[in-house]
């Protein structure tokens, strides 16, 4: 991958801001604190900001980076922005990167080049590939274990631990280098898919007894995760990012989706996942007014109730399975 000029932009400035997308997944989170273990390990200053603390999860990944959370700090009071994996300013927050001193690093198709230095690669498998290629290519700085450890976790979480279709052989070549690199494989994988907690494996069973619902001749299948049911199982919301993967195990189904409540009343976040590279579902999160890749992608849907958002969400995946 020729990431261009993007190496000698971060070699050459010494003080950034890294953000990422709200509710971040953990491509996301890899990318992100990956990025910033490296710069502050090659005598950067750097600070991280997130919309919410760190699902559980990922906390013992992060070391000594503490981001910031809360209310964003005033951006224009740092030298160089730095945004990963998100699109469009409206996974942040609408902010007014192109006025500022901003970088935009990015795997998704639709990204929007909204700042002042746009580094887009669709065919990357994870935007954590991207900052890998980006640091390995400076061969003055270092890639300590910390750091590899937590690029691998954003590639393996964006993977599906190279189950997907986006598992390339430069993903595979980088996740060997970053194991050379002594990124931690064996901790990812137990943190990640060996240490589900008992309340989480209820709720999983719960879901798919009794909140189920399929249509489309049963090749759409989706569920709306209510607050009332994560609260029952002592669950944050920040922790059921896997929660969709569940369904889409599941044979049959072609695509899947969860539907979620937000704090805007008539307002709600879906997310959407197909197992078929030929019944995508960007196209649907598009149309909606959202995005993403392919086979995974999201979007809002505004609606009086969850019967009227999940009907406008029927019709538009009906015609992707017809068409």
């Amino acid at each position: 991958m020729d990431v261009g000029p993007l190496s000698e932009m971060l070699l050459e400035r010494n003080d950034f801001l890294l953000l990422t997308h709200v509710n971040p997944d953990g491509d996301a989170i890899g990318a992100t604190l990956g990025l910033a273990r490296i710069l502050k390990d090659n005598g950067k200053r750097v600070a991280v900001y997130l919309h919410a603390p760190l699902p559980e999860v990922y906390k013992p990944f992060s070391g000594d980076i503490q981001p910031i959370t809360g209310d964003s700090p005033p951006l224009q009071s740092f030298a160089t922005i730095v945004c990963l994996d998100f699109s469009s300013p409206s996974r942040f927050g609408d902010a007014p990167f192109h006025e500022l001193q901003s970088i935009n690093i990015d795997h998704h198709v639709d990204n929007q080049n909204f700042c002042r230095d746009n580094f887009v690669f669709p065919n990357a498998a994870a935007t954590a590939e991207i900052v890998f290629n980006t640091a390995n290519k400076i061969k003055s700085w270092r890639i300590s274990p910390d750091a590899a450890t937590l690029l691998l976790l954003g590639l393996i979480m964006d993977t599906g631990r190279f189950q997907f279709n986006n598992t390339t052989p430069d993903a595979l070549r980088a996740a060997a280098n970053l194991i050379e690199l002594g990124a931690n494989h064996p901790r990812i994988i137990t943190a990640m898919f060996l240490s589900k907690p008992l309340n989480m494996a209820k709720m999983e069973a719960e879901i798919i007894a009794k909140h189920l619902k399929t249509a489309c001749d049963g090749r759409f299948a989706w569920f709306h995760l209510q607050d009332e049911t994560v609260s029952q199982f002592q669950i944050n919301q920040n922790e059921t990012e896997h929660l969709i993967d569940r369904i889409r195990e599941i044979k049959g189904f072609e695509i899947v989706a969860i539907i979620r409540d937000t704090e805007e009343k008539g307002k709600f976040r879906v997310s959407l996942r197909s197992r078929n590279p030929n019944i995508p579902v960007g196209p649907v999160a598009r149309h909606l007014g959202g995005g993403g890749h392919d086979l995974a992608a999201g979007c809002s849907i505004n609606a009086e109730t969850i019967e009227s958002a999940e009907q406008t969400l029927i019709a538009e995946i009906d015609k992707v399975l017809e068409s």
